[in-house]
């Protein structure tokens, strides 16, 4: 008896943990750090970086495509040197890449139909190096220090924007949502709105990673990613989302495999792609991120709009529903495995919950949408 419920937590807690994480087919390139990543609308992209823990800097330069369908990765044409540190956005859904440790401005474009690489337009302001760009309606944007540019396709030409509102230095992230770009320096987000070319600060960023982070975007999401915190040293396995609707940070189920650095992922149909970096060691494994359940408050359908805050929490969590919410159901706070630790009935509006003693750690809430169980990730500090 004892071994079948060993084996029946175990298969509760991976299938909880598979809502959200699952290992895919590794890099097919040799582990490494300070690589550059984007995606097209179906395919993925990854490719140079460097390794330097033995005391010798290798860069690389070359260039693969990651396929979903498949789970595969086949490589392409070399970049046109070797490189690390570089910049990338996407536009005409290809890839453009330029900046960092061995170019000075230069920026090429990859066609994945000819698989071929072509120089365009350098960016004459400045060296774009370990910060990433973010693209918003067919436009390329990239940062350093105070200065933003963009780049514009259909002239092949660079132009100054508003001036940053602050200092942006090296291994920031970025990630679009709509029609604006978000770039996290430190602790602090910043929307830029390039239809009103304005920067706007937004709520700081409540999690561990200080750089060394990367950015995606889904469902009118974005997510930070791993990092290092403070230095180089400490790195961390966190994952956060930022919700612009009511300029709120959530923390997500913390990321499964090694925790590490300068890593690389994107988005390609509403599911996150990570891996590489580096601890000390350079890595190349490689996973899919599926927010689905932790998001499941997007939906159009009054019914599903929920939310739990403030999270993490230490003595109390509130779980706000829609008035359309019917009152008298039953929510529960169940830990990593699925056991069930506290019921609570639920009202529409407001109900706060005592959880002064649980212990620290990761739970989830659960409740009944139509029928189907939906839940919500919290942790306890």
């Amino acid at each position: 008896m004892r071994i079948f419920l060993t084996l029946l937590i175990c298969f509760i807690s991976s299938e909880m943990t598979a809502q959200f994480w699952i290992q895919k087919s590794s890099f097919a390139g040799v582990g490494r750090h300070r690589a550059v990543g984007c995606a097209t609308e179906n395919k993925g992209y990854l490719g140079l970086g460097h390794v330097n823990g033995s005391g010798v800097d290798i860069s690389y330069k070359d260039w693969w495509e990651y396929d979903p369908a498949s789970d595969s990765w086949s490589q392409k044409a070399n970049f046109p040197m070797n490189n690390h540190g570089a910049t990338s956005f996407v536009v005409n859904d290809q890839p453009c890449v330029g900046g960092g440790s061995a170019l000075n401005g230069e920026f090429y474009t990859f066609d994945p139909d000819q698989n071929t690489w072509t120089p365009i337009a350098s960016c004459p302001f400045f060296n774009p190096g370990d910060t990433q760009g973010f693209s918003v309606n067919n436009k390329g944007y990239v940062y350093f220090g105070t200065n933003m540019a963009e780049y514009d396709p259909s002239s092949n030409s660079w132009m100054l924007k508003a001036t940053t509102p602050i200092t942006f230095g090296s291994w920031t992230c970025s990630f679009t949502i709509e029609g604006s770009g978000y770039v996290k320096a430190g602790n602090k987000l910043y929307e830029y709105k390039p239809e009103h070319n304005t920067w706007t600060q937004r709520a700081n960023f409540p999690g561990s990673s200080t750089g060394g982070s990367y950015g995606f975007s889904i469902q009118q999401r974005g997510f930070i990613t791993c990092g290092y915190v403070g230095g180089l040293s400490t790195v961390t396995r966190q994952v956060w989302s930022f919700y612009p609707g009511n300029n709120s940070w959530q923390l997500e189920l913390e990321f499964p495999g090694t925790s590490r650095r300068f890593p690389v992922a994107f988005a390609i149909h509403n599911r996150g792609y990570f891996g590489t970096g580096t601890n000390g060691i350079n890595l190349n494994d490689f996973w899919q991120y599926n927010p689905t359940i932790n998001t499941a408050d997007l939906s159009e359908n009054p019914e599903n709009q929920w939310r739990i805050y403030p999270n993490p929490s230490t003595d109390f969590i509130d779980v706000e529903l829609p008035t359309e919410f019917p009152s008298g159901q039953i929510g529960e706070v169940r830990n990593l495995t699925g056991q069930v630790i506290q019921r609570v009935e639920l009202y529409a509006g407001l109900t706060r919950i005592d959880v002064s003693s649980l212990t620290s750690g990761t739970y989830f809430f659960s409740l009944q949408q139509q029928g189907i169980q939906v839940s919500k990730m919290f942790k306890i500090l």
